[in-house]
Formats: C-alpha cells, sequence, structure tokens
C-alpha cells in the first residue's frame, strides 16, 4: 500500500480500460514493468492489473524534469515540500505524457486502485471526526425498546445527549415490508436486535473472540451500528450484507465496484455507503466512477460526506473542501449530520459544508446496535488519541457514536420505509422524506 498526502492506494495495482488493455500491457513492457495477473470485469469495462517491478525504473526518478512535471501534473502549485512522490505516480505520468505525445493527446483509460476505509482507516471519514472517533457506552436505559428517555453518554467528556424521542421498535412493526437495503461495510455482528433484518453469508458476520483471542476493535462494530439505524426506520426491510472491508477494516475500490455491480438486477432497492477515500488531486476515482454509472440508474445510492468539515487550514493536505467519494459524485446522495431544532438546521460540526452534499440527517451522538463483547477503543474519555488502547464491555449490545456514516444510514432507513415495491421506488420516496420535513432534510449549500 502506498501513501499520497491524503489519498492510499494499492502500489502494485493498475485500473484499465478492456478496449485499452494490450496497447497499456505493451507500453508497461516497454518500461520494464510486468503484469503478474490480470482480474477483467465485463460488467464494468475494466480490467485490474498486478504489476510486478514497479519500483525497478530508477531512471523515471533520475529524471528530474520528469519528477518535478509528475508533482506539478499531481499536486498543483500547492505540492506539499518535500514530499515523495510515489513509483505508481510517476509510471502512471510518464505513461500519460508518453501517450499524449505519440497520440496527439490520447491517452488509455486506467487508474489506481485506491483504498477506502470506514471508521478509523483515514482520519476523519466515518468515526466522528476529532471529537468521537469511538463508540461509547449509553446511559438510560439504552436498548430498551420501550424507553423514551434513554440518552448518550461519554463518560464525563460530554453532557448527556438525547437519542430521539422514538424508542428502539420491535422487530415485528413493518415499514419497509418488502424493500431490500444493501449494505457494503465491515463484516456484521449478529446482535440479537438485528435478527431477522438481513441476510448474511456466515463468514460474513463476526464472531465473539475466545478469552484468550485480543478483543475486537471498535471499527469492527461499524456495519453492525449501520444496520441498527437502518432497520430502526424500516423494521420490516432486509439488509443484503455484503462486506467490502477485511479484518482491518480496509478495502479497495475495485472490490466496492465489483460488489456494487453485483447487485444489478437483485431486486436491491437502496444501497448504503458508509465508507469512503479521497484523491489528492480531488478528482474522482475511475473504478467508483464506473460504478457509480453503472448501478445508480437502478438502485438509489446512499453515501456518507465524510467527517473532515472540524479540520482547521489543512490536515495533512485535508481540507474542509476536499471532496470525499463516492459521495461527491452527482448520482450519488450525500449526507451530513445536524438537525432542526427550534425551526433552525445545526449541522454537526466536523460536518463538511460542500455543494454536492445532498441531505442532511441525524448523526451526531446516535444510538444504534453494537458489539456485545469487549471492545479495544483508540481514544481517551475525551475523544483524544491514545498510545495504549483500552477496552470497554458493550454488554447491552446498544452503543453512542457519531459520523456521517450513520446520518447515511438514518437516511437509507427513512427512504426504506417510504418506499413500496411495486408502487413507489426508492427515488420517489427519497423525495417524499425531504418533503416530510423533519430531522431529516434537503441540505442547501450557502455559497
Amino acid at each position: 500500500m502506498a501513501n499520497g498526502v491524503i489519498e492510499r492506494y494499492e502500489d502494485d495495482q493498475l485500473v484499465v480500460a478492456l478496449p485499452d488493455l494490450e496497447v497499456v500491457k505493451k507500453a508497461l513492457a516497454e518500461l520494464g514493468v510486468r503484469c503478474k495477473k490480470e482480474d477483467p470485469d465485463e460488467a464494468l469495462g475494466l480490467a485490474l492489473l498486478s504489476l510486478a517491478n514497479v519500483s525497478g525504473t530508477p531512471a523515471l526518478h533520475d529524471d528530474l524534469k520528469l519528477v518535478a512535471e509528475a508533482k506539478q501534473a499531481k499536486w498543483g502549485k500547492d505540492a506539499p515540500k518535500n514530499a515523495t512522490l510515489p513509483d505508481l505516480d510517476l509510471l502512471l505520468h510518464k505513461m500519460y505524457t508518453d501517450f499524449a505525445h505519440r497520440f496527439r493527446g490520447w491517452v488509455p483509460v486506467m487508474g489506481k486502485n485506491r483504498v477506502i476505509a470506514p471508521v478509523t482507516g483515514f482520519p476523519y471519514v466515518g468515526g466522528g471526526g476529532q471529537g468521537v472517533p469511538d463508540p461509547y457506552v449509553g446511559g438510560g436505559g439504552v436498548g430498551d425498546p420501550h424507553d423514551n428517555g434513554a440518552t448518550c453518554q461519554t463518560g464525563g467528556a460530554n453532557p448527556p445527549r438525547s437519542v430521539s424521542p422514538v424508542p428502539w421498535p420491535q422487530r415485528a412493526s413493518r415499514p419497509g415490508d418488502g424493500v431490500r437495503v444493501g449494505l457494503l461495510d465491515t463484516r456484521l455482528y449478529p446482535n440479537q436486535w438485528l435478527a431477522g433484518g438481513y441476510l448474511a453469508a456466515e463468514d460474513d458476520l463476526i464472531e465473539n473472540p475466545a478469552p484468550d483471542q485480543p478483543a475486537l476493535l471498535a471499527s469492527q462494530g461499524h456495519a453492525t451500528f449501520v444496520a441498527g439505524l437502518i432497520l430502526r426506520g424500516a423494521p420490516g426491510a432486509r439488509l443484503d450484507v455484503r462486506p467490502v472491508l477485511n479484518a482491518k477494516e480496509f478495502g479497495n475500490v475495485w472490490d466496492v465496484a465489483k460488489t456494487m455491480a453485483g447487485f444489478l438486477g437483485s431486486g436491491v432497492d437502496i444501497l448504503n455507503l458508509s465508507f469512503g477515500c479521497y484523491t489528492d488531486d480531488g478528482r474522482p476515482p475511475l473504478v467508483l466512477a464506473r460504478a457509480v454509472n453503472l448501478v445508480s440508474p437502478e438502485i438509489l445510492l446512499v453515501a456518507a460526506a465524510g467527517n473532515h468539515g472540524k479540520v482547521g487550514g489543512s490536515a495533512n493536505g485535508l481540507t474542509r473542501k476536499t471532496p470525499m467519494w463516492p459521495g461527491a459524485f452527482d448520482d450519488v446522495t450525500a449526507v451530513i449530520a445536524g438537525e432542526v431544532v427550534d425551526g433552525k438546521r445545526h449541522l454537526a460540526p466536523f460536518s463538511p459544508e460542500l455543494p454536492w452534499v445532498d441531505v442532511m440527517a441525524p448523526g451526531d451522538h446516535v444510538e444504534s446496535t453494537y458489539l456485545t463483547s469487549p471492545v479495544e477503543l483508540s481514544t481517551n474519555s475525551k475523544g483524544h488519541a491514545r498510545r495504549a488502547s483500552r477496552t470497554v464491555a458493550f454488554e447491552g449490545g446498544f452503543a453512542c457514536w457519531a459520523g456521517t456514516s450513520f446520518a447515511a444510514a438514518n437516511v437509507s432507513g427513512a427512504v426504506a420505509a417510504k418506499t413500496v415495491p411495486g408502487r413507489r421506488n426508492a427515488r420517489e420516496a427519497l423525495k417524499l422524506v425531504l418533503e416530510s420535513g423533519g430531522n431529516i432534510q434537503r441540505y442547501l449549500y450557502d455559497y
């Protein structure tokens, strides 16, 4: 895995459009780079190439003019001082330059296999940003389906916050009956409250660790938390769980895109995408763009907008204006966290205010289903990073958390509840949700 300034990607892989595959492989061979493996996907019209000897081209780094041009193309005038250009970036720039010179501006369609993450993999992606990156134990009857007074507490770091005046419904209630929601996320923990609400392969579920094994990481409960919010909004819906993030809570856009394409023709109405990635140049990732263009005409895509609204100036290249993908695509419904109080809109401090954001929904200190085993947290009680982690028990199977990941889940649940198979599709349901007012409403960017 290689790191740019804010992006991460597989440093020995390249994604290429199928019609351009042979010409790209020939160009790679001329530069001394060999293709070890090909993974073509006809639905996406792309192939993933696994490469050998990407780092074996020192002559490229010796070409100071090429290196300077590549840095300019990648970062513009704001190139970070002393930033080292990774081998794959330099290789790609060399190929782009050569093709454009040989074919009067034409270049093949090719790009990187970028890394995605939910909660803790990247700063500000899915866990509440600087304030509340880890989940925490709720108080006041958390998990009691008949308790209207549940609160979320942070062990003294923040005052108790009201969850929702609506109690956790019994799973027998039927809003969303017949609706299917695809959940692309981490593996799912079989929390008792979720029983009967999801379809998942056995390998896609999380088991409690044995007594002599390490505790589960906090981020491993991400999908479980998201699932609870969706089914709370639409208890009659059914989740189709397909993990795209590995045991370390990382994934890549190639696997995400193939999984998204796999939902075509499945009858799924909504895809919840509570993850994302950034790019150093701010441009959309090729692979995600293909998947969104392919899937969005059939399925409503709902995604988190990111949690980088609180960064001051620039945090390692990340700014409040940085787009996060797939949320920033036009054909994706991007969601930020916020609520309406006394008729006024209040955004969560970590929510980015950007023109590509579509919807505002509750996502700050919300309660949902979670792991029941001890969990290893990476922060102290005030939400700051620790050198040594701490272990907390979530015996009740519920927790509180914050992030646009969970605002997106609330939108997916609300839309699923209004969707009526054969009568009202998910896009029509989204319009109905936004027109009905309340704490889920259209977001209008104030230019």
